[in-house]
């Protein structure tokens, strides 16, 4: 790929990232197809398995705390172009290699027309359009993974409810705020929620500002009840209200900025005890839909790969 600027850098990665909104992207088809062929011994799991924590670690934790870092104004735009190629370049360049060549050329540019930004605005932009074409390449990514492998890793469950966890006195109580429509497809499930926007304002404005969106629904892997999705938003906006998600209710709905832009929703018991910005609450009179539906992102996430798709719209 060849660029006469920063701003066509941005106008090719702002068009590659609406083409894989609600469409997988060919590049990880052919990974987990077999038709890459990189692989010791023919086999294409351990690049499929490279790939997809290295494209989850690169989005995650290398371009956030990039954008992150560009926002703060204690660093010179000539340190944080600089920091660009120092983190990214182990994670773009082996990923070109693994499948994702798109990927590769585009952080290429990216990094190469940085430094010619003209303003440290036009810089911000560039990085949080990279970061937002990343999170959807992982979001891909994640939802294709096959985790049914892991049926064959299993541990004997401990006695008792992971909800001895919660501590209810820690539990966030939402005011009023601006009610949306969550609706899953193809299951015809559609809930009523309140976002905090009294709570934590800054971040509901982010979120609020972005919808309508459609984006793949996926099941968490590790913490329990919970449902992800990462969302077309790139937010870096100030929380000031978080909780435990172990304290949670059914309906909780939880903002991950760090990990990708998540959308989250909790339906169930959940045991991780990591804090998380609260974003809302679905209405009480909907939660007993939610255990449907997490069952069938369940199915989705862990057997079938059958996209199962969340819409968020005002209400």
């Amino acid at each position: 790929m060849s660029f006469n600027s920063l701003n066509d850098v941005v106008k090719a990665v702002k068009e590659a990232t609406i083409a894989i909104e609600s469409t997988e992207p060919g590049e990880i088809l052919q990974i987990r197809s077999g038709k890459l062929e990189v692989g010791t011994n023919n086999q294409y799991f351990t690049t499929w398995d490279f790939a997809n924590g290295m494209i989850r670690d690169q989005s995650m934790y290398t371009w956030y705390p990039l954008l992150k870092t560009f926002e703060d104004r204690r660093f010179s735009l000539e340190q944080c172009c600089a920091l660009v190629d120092r983190f990214d370049y182990a994670y773009s360049n082996y990923l070109r290699y693994s499948g994702f060549p798109q990927m590769g050329a585009l952080a290429a540019a990216v990094s190469k027309h940085l430094p010619t930004a003209s303003s440290r605005e036009e810089a911000i932009e560039a990085v949080r359009a990279f970061l937002g074409y990343l999170n959807r390449l992982a979001a891909w990514s994640f939802h294709y993974f096959p985790w049914d492998i892991g049926k064959h890793l299993t541990y004997t469950a401990p006695e008792g409810s992971v909800a001895a966890l919660a501590d209810l006195s820690r539990r966030v109580h939402i005011a009023d705020g601006q009610k949306v429509r969550l609706t899953w497809q193809p299951l015809g499930i559609s809930v009523i929620a309140v976002f905090a926007t009294k709570e934590n304002p800054e971040l509901c404005d982010d979120v609020l500002s972005q919808l309508p969106f459609t984006v793949v629904q996926d099941h968490a892997v590790v913490s329990g009840e919970s449902m992800y999705a990462w969302a077309p938003v790139v937010s870096t906006s100030p929380v000031h209200v978080k909780e435990r998600q172990c304290d949670a209710p059914v309906g909780r709905i939880r903002y991950s900025q760090g990990t990708g832009n998540k959308l989250i929703v909790q339906y169930g018991e959940v045991t991780e005890d990591i804090e998380t910005p609260v974003l809302g609450e679905i209405l009480p009179e909907y939660r007993d839909l939610l255990t449907e539906v997490g069952r069938a992102v369940l199915k989705s996430t862990f057997e079938t790969k059958e996209p199962v798709f969340l819409t968020v719209e005002r209400a």
